[in-house]
């Protein structure tokens, strides 16, 4: 394959695994505010069946080395640490957040694990900030201010248990990526991901087993359970990830804008879902810090955290 179809096709798989993971948010909403449907069994439906799927593939490609990342005492434990506080946390503290504002709101609030990276390795680390660190944290900031009180500043215009789940949302998307650095240096990135689903998925299901209290679903519900599982989680990870075999981790990222982009404009033509020009003003400060620090020039010496293909997506 020559480097402009090369180009050409990880463009492609980003946009989808983007616009999958967006659309997935709306639909998720519309499951929680209309069907019945809690986050807890959704949680453990979706990331069961596509840690199957995805281990099924990862198996069908290199058998011999699946189980290998449970072989080692202390990668097994950093497994079953990231499965739990980053992979599980991360799905479900995103539907927590889309139940308790909503699907764009939720997507947008999530980029802001990117800006609590940089702050880990400048106070962590002792890296000394960088003007791009320094502009991102302050548009972060701004525009979350803009987006929970829709710019009337001193009055919080979302819930403050929305605010408190989108903050967790930030911090378990950090920690989604913080912590499988040392795994992802010696195995297959979906194979990380396939056991990390697997066994979140299966964590939870112990906890609200998905056959106990299944809501009651129409025809179309179930569909939007199906299009989440098999399209919004596993397709989209696979198709992600398989992007970055073709191009570079900062041009899959900058494509990840579509996410949320795709989540405002279902959510908006079909949940009735409406933002004022300061929510708009807000999300788009927020988004902006993901194209800041990708562009920016690295400092010298700088300790940067390993990152993976969900290093921008909670889904």
């Amino acid at each position: 394959m020559n480097e402009q179809r090369r180009q050409t096709w990880g463009v492609t798989l980003a946009s989808l695994g983007a616009l999958l993971w967006g659309i997935s948010g709306p639909i998720s909403q519309d499951l929680f505010q209309h069907a019945g449907v809690s986050p807890e069994w959704l949680t453990g439906l979706k990331m069961t069946i596509s840690g199957i799927l995805i281990l099924a593939m990862v198996t069908a490609r290199q058998r011999s080395r699946v189980l290998n990342v449970w072989r080692k005492r202390s990668d097994a434990l950093m497994m079953i640490v990231f499965s739990l506080i980053g992979m599980a946390a991360v799905q479900y503290v995103y539907f927590l957040t889309v139940r308790a504002s909503s699907a764009p709101t939720a997507t947008i609030m999530q980029t802001l694990g990117t800006v609590m990276i940089v702050l880990w390795g400048i106070f962590y680390h002792h890296d000394y900030p960088r003007p791009a660190d320094i502009l991102a944290v302050t548009l972060a900031l701004l525009g979350t201010w803009l987006l929970v009180t829709k710019g009337d500043l001193f009055h919080l215009a979302i819930s403050p248990v929305a605010l408190m789940w989108g903050l967790l949302l930030g911090l378990s998307g950090a920690l989604n990526t913080l912590l499988p650095a040392s795994l992802l240096r010696r195995y297959d990135t979906l194979t990380v991901v396939g056991w990390s689903m697997l066994f979140g998925g299966l964590t939870f299901t112990v906890i609200h087993p998905a056959w106990h209290d299944v809501p009651t679903l129409s025809f179309w519900n179930w569909a939007g359970v199906a299009f989440i599982v098999l399209f919004g989680t596993a397709l989209a990870y696979i198709s992600f990830i398989g992007s970055l075999n073709l191009i570079s981790p900062t041009v899959a990222g900058l494509l990840d804008a579509f996410e949320p982009l795709s989540a405002t404009i279902l959510a908006v033509l079909f949940l009735n879902v409406t933002f004022n020009g300061w929510e708009l003003f807000g999300g788009a400060l927020i988004l902006s810090t993901v194209f800041i620090l990708s562009w920016a020039k690295p400092a010298e010496n700088r300790q940067q955290p390993e990152t993976h293909a969900d290093d921008v997506d909670a889904q």
